[in-house]
């Protein structure tokens, strides 16, 4: 738990930092091709907020995709436990065995 604390953590410090950097060297850049009276003020947070845009979308992107990947796995599980005729989490069969379904695999009755 505290790893994935620490990694969440070290991974929103290095996005701000990049962001920061990447605001900067744009300024620097558009500020060498451009006469100082043209100039925006806001040249690097623009290009930084379109990548934080893009960030988001692409966060979005990966929720969605593990949303419909743990659906599938569920439908596909429900399909293999009807294949097999086994019985979900919490439903037992036979007087309320827990072993049940362990039992009629193995044979044994």
């Amino acid at each position: 738990m505290f790893k994935r604390v620490t990694w969440l953590g070290a991974g929103l410090v290095t996005g701000f930092v990049a962001s920061k950097w990447v605001e900067r060297k744009a300024r620097r850049r558009l500020a060498r091709y451009l006469p100082a009276r043209q100039l925006p003020l806001r040249a690097g947070a623009d290009i930084a907020d379109k990548a934080r845009g893009l960030a988001v979308a692409k966060i979005a992107d990966l929720r969605s995709a593990v949303e419909e990947g743990r659906s599938t796995m569920v439908a596909r599980e429900a399909e293999l436990r009807r294949q097999w005729d086994l019985q979900g989490p919490g439903e037992q069969r036979d007087g309320g065995r827990a072993d049940a379904v362990w039992d009629r695999q193995r044979g044994r009755r």
